[in-house]
Order: structure tokens, then sequence, then C-alpha cells
């Protein structure tokens, strides 16, 4: 008899059939064992779908549940509608996990219902020749207390839906979704929302989740003007609404407001990395749009290292567009490497603003 479900594991899979037996693995070998595992074949076109169903006839723990391909906020999302157990826990197809990783998660948890529990996590290259582990200093942070935690530089590995505990019921009550209509960010988004509503979060030292840092990942891919202008708005708009519920300046949440900044340079730079080209007009007419409706953040937050985007700032806020636009074409054209990022030497610590 299948014990009492307390937490509810969310893997969306999409062309994972390299990595997705190691994930799966590494959870069906955790030692806390009151879990189920939902695998959402996100319309995989690779060997995946029959991966989790091998899986599943070896576990009655696992689901597997299928759609049309939709992307992985879509998928996550069909998890939260399925999910059983009190807690929802995210882990990506390609990343493995600790033996206590859940264990930990769940001894930390608060009584509170409007909690989450965060732990650290170790980034590991394909090649394995980089590894680098981010360790939290453990403090749980109550009611207000919790505006602290955006103002520590930590909260730049806090943002992603991986290595944390999540309340289902908080979720639930909040109706609560990761936004389908965007493909970067999504995961921030997801939580910033998550942590606008929480009474208590509770920050651990234990590292159990390894991050698989694939040279294809989607964080490394740009899409068209239009969705990266819409997610810098939407997150520029929820930052907002987050620092005024904890009396906070924007500005003053570095870490976080740099995420904002990240977002922005995306809108900027899309249509000149964009898989397919994009007209010259219409990228003026993106550029004009985009300093008319933000000039006022460009002029109070959008202050960039390099000397080739201060140029382009300029341009921007004096309104030429058409400067700018041919300005950055001529960059690209010759590849030129330092645009809207921070030299190799400053990757690590400063990794939330690149763009590569």
């Amino acid at each position: 008899m299948m014990e009492r479900c307390v937490i509810s594991i969310i893997v969306p899979v999409y062309k994972a059939e390299k990595y997705l037996s190691r994930c799966v693995a590494s959870l069906l070998s955790q030692s806390f064992t009151a879990f189920e595992l939902l695998l959402i074949d996100d319309g995989s076109p690779d060997n995946s779908g029959k991966i989790c169903n091998d899986w599943a006839a070896k576990d009655c723990r696992i689901r597997v549940l299928r759609q049309k391909n939709a992307g992985v906020s879509a998928a996550r999302n069909r998890g939260l509608d399925e999910a059983r157990g009190e807690y929802i826990v995210f882990v990506d197809s390609d990343d493995y996990v600790g033996a206590d990783y859940l264990k930990h998660l769940y001894e930390e948890r608060p009584l509170a219902p409007d909690s989450i529990v965060i732990q650290g996590f170790t980034i590991v290259s394909e090649q394995a020749d980089k590894q680098y582990t981010t360790a939290f200093t453990p403090f749980t942070y109550v009611g207000q207390d919790i505006k602290e935690l955006f103002l520590n530089d930590e909260m730049r590995d806090m943002r992603g839906p991986v290595a944390k505990l999540f309340s289902r019921a908080l979720i639930g009550r909040l109706n609560l979704r990761f936004p389908a209509e965007t493909s970067f960010g999504e995961d921030t988004i997801f939580n910033f929302r998550y942590l606008f509503h929480c009474r208590q979060v509770v920050v651990g030292s234990r590292v159990d989740y390894v991050y698989y840092d694939a040279p294809d990942s989607l964080t490394k891919r740009l899409n068209d003007f239009a969705s990266e202008y819409a997610t810098f708005k939407l997150y520029q708009s929820i930052t907002a609404r987050l620092a005024e519920k904890l009396g906070l300046n924007v500005a003053d949440m570095r870490t976080t407001f740099s995420f904002v900044v990240l977002f922005f340079q995306r809108a900027l730079i899309a249509d000149y990395r964009s898989a397919r080209k994009v007209p010259f007009s219409l990228r003026t007419r993106h550029l004009r749009r985009l300093a008319a409706e933000q000039r006022s953040f460009m002029k109070d937050y959008y202050h960039p290292g390099y000397k080739a985007d201060k140029l382009g700032r300029y341009f921007l806020l004096h309104g030429f567009g058409f400067c700018y636009n041919l300005y950055m074409s001529v960059l690209c054209r010759f590849r030129f490497k330092y645009v809207f990022g921070y030299p190799e030497k400053a990757k690590r610590e400063r990794s939330d603003v690149i763009l590569r």
C-alpha cells in the first residue's frame, strides 16, 4: 500500500533522454519516501516518453502526464494542477539531487502554511570541468523581516524554482501559476509572486541539489522583441509592487533590481540576436517605443558598465533610435564581445547581468 503523499515532485520533461534516468534514479533513492513523482512529458520528440514509462512501471509513486509541447511553464503548471502532496518541489530533468534532499527540506519546514524553505545548490558544467557551490547563510525571516532578504546579495541565487519547498495550500489559494507567455524569467516571476505572500522564509545551509549547466539552456537564448519587452514590463511591475509592500526603495533591492536591468538588456538586444533577421526599420520602431516608454527607467536606473553600452544609452536617452540601431548593427556585424555584460573575470560575481 502506498504511504501518504506529503511532497509532490514536479519534473518537466522535454528532450531529456540523455539525463532523465539519472534524475529519476536520484529521486527514487531518497531517504524521505512519502512523495509522488510527476513526470510531465511535454511532447518530447525523443525517447524521453518511453523512459518515463519504464520508470513508472517500476515504482507506483511515479505518474506520467502527457501533453502537446507547450513549454516548461505549461508543463510545471500541469504538474501543479495534478499534484496531491502538501508541499511542492520542482526538479529539472537534467539535474539530480542527494539522497537526503527531501528529508532536509521537510525537516526545515515551518509550521506556518504561508512559507517557503530555500536550500543551496551546486552547478556542474556539461564537461564536469567546472563546478560552483552556492551555500546560503541559514536564517529564518518572519513578517516584515522578509524585506531583509531582498536587501541581501544572496537573493541573486534564490530566484529559480529548484532547491525549494513550496506550500501547495498557498499556491492553490493564490491560484499561482508560471506565466506561460514568457520563456525566460518565468521562474523568477513565479518565485517573487509567491514570496509576495509569504509570512515566513526559512533559508537553510544544506546543499543537496545539483544543477546541470547545459550549453543550450533556454536561459542563454533570446526571444523576439515583443516577448522580451513584455517580460521586462511584467517583472518591473512585480518588483515595484514587492518594494511597495516591504516599504523599500526599488533601487535598494540591489540584486533583485539587477534582474530588472537584465530583462531590459534582453529586450534591447533581442532584435540583434533573433533567429530570423529583423528589418532595420522594424528595429528602429522597437527602439523608439522602448526609449519613449522607458526614458525615466533608463535615466534613473540603467547605468551600464561598458563604454559601448554607455554610448548606446546616450543615443536612446536623447531619442536617437536610428543612430542606436545603426551603432548596434555595426557592433554585432563585427561580433563585438563586450556589449550588455561584464568582463570574463567578473562572470561569477555578476552572472545575473551577463548576456552572451
